[in-house]
């Protein structure tokens, strides 16, 4: 009887693993953010009276650095696809980005929004999805090396202990973590993976696309400049992050320096980051309340700020939402082949969570 339970209990978890993380990751999120409202504030009454005191002109301040946002993003990975001889308008990558944007912080799918990001401009120049995710993971370092170079320049701020914690080593480790990564990213050749990828049998099948991308990391070294551009790109984004979260908090009459969120920004990103979570949700919000207290913010206050700051990522991805929807009908009077695009696109999507399922399996 035992053996036939444990047979049967891992028969349902393999069918419904990717079911069963989903929802802890959803449980996870909505119970964080529960938590947060619960601890954080004595009563509805009391978000409502907070929200009648908000600055709106700061708040609008604030959301509308999420179209620079968008706009610089797609600068960014503009520059990245040139070096790979792919050329692609603003436009279409803003409004790729946009959807990605909805996939990763609204819908609870494993297929997120890199994934949507990689598909739709593989079929939109017409090349690999591994030479499209390859571009995009460099696209996505340049923004983890930025952030590392933020938490670095904080501690020379002044941000280096936090009342008695000492924050030192964690953003050394960091810091140090994200360059050797970079480097073995744009140096593949290093650790001689084209040598083990053809060593590993099970890797026979998806041999040439792994071969693919290790030689498109490493053409990546020819082009210093735009990778330097991208960093810049990078800097510039995470520089809107943080106004963006300083402007939010003024707008509560938060009276935090511009510098305290030099320092709580690339923090409060990178723990957003665990994949325990969906899209980061609640874990983002914690972690700012915490370090926004922890520097002299009032409680309910900085869970507002965390709020708000929530609201307007629920806006991105909803626009993003509306984007996905209307964009065919856009690309279909513009371009005469844009609807079998995108046709491809979403049934590229739909293999992609197919092939997720049949993995778990």
């Amino acid at each position: 009887m035992a053996g036939n339970f444990k047979t049967r209990l891992k028969s349902f978890y393999g069918k419904y693993k990717r079911k069963i993380f989903t929802t802890l990751r959803i449980v996870v999120s909505v119970g964080l953010i529960a938590y947060l409202i619960k601890s954080q504030f004595k009563d509805f009454k009391t978000i409502l009276d907070m929200i009648k005191t908000v600055n709106i002109s700061l708040l609008l301040a604030a959301a509308s650095i999420h179209i620079f946002g968008v706009w610089i993003s797609a600068v960014r990975w503009q520059l990245i696809l040139k070096t790979q001889g792919i050329r692609i308008s603003q436009g279409y990558l803003s409004s790729s980005f946009l959807i990605g944007s909805f996939f990763n912080n609204v819908l609870p799918t494993s297929v997120g929004g890199d994934i949507f990001r990689s598909l739709d401009i593989a079929n939109k120049a017409k090349i690999s999805v591994g030479k499209s995710a390859s571009v995009l993971v460099i696209d996505r370092f340049a923004g983890v090396i930025s952030a590392a170079l933020y938490a670095v320049i904080a501690l020379f701020l002044g941000f280096a202990t936090i009342g008695t914690t000492s924050y030192v080593i964690p953003v050394a480790i960091f810091f140090a973590v994200s360059i050797i990564l970079g480097f073995l990213i744009l140096n593949p050749s290093i650790l001689r993976l084209n040598k083990i990828v053809r060593k590993i049998k099970f890797l026979s099948k998806i041999r040439e696309k792994l071969v693919e991308v290790y030689h498109t990391f490493l053409s990546f070294k020819k082009y210093k400049l735009a990778l330097f551009e991208a960093l810049l790109c990078s800097l510039a984004l995470q520089f809107g992050v943080i106004c963006n979260y300083y402007l939010a908090a003024r707008s509560l009459g938060i009276n935090m320096s511009l510098t305290s969120f030099i320092f709580i920004v690339p923090v409060v990103a990178t723990i957003a980051m665990l994949p325990i979570a969906i899209g980061g949700t609640g874990l983002r919000e914690n972690a700012l309340v915490f370090f926004m207290v922890a520097l002299g913010a009032q409680n309910e206050k900085a869970a507002m700020t965390s709020l708000l700051i929530f609201a307007m990522i629920l806006v991105l991805g909803i626009v993003g939402g509306i984007t996905y929807a209307v964009r065919p009908f856009i690309l279909k009077q513009s371009q005469p082949g844009a609807k079998d695009l995108e046709l491809n696109l979403n049934s590229s999507i739909e293999d992609m969570a197919d092939r997720d399922n049949k993995n778990e399996d």
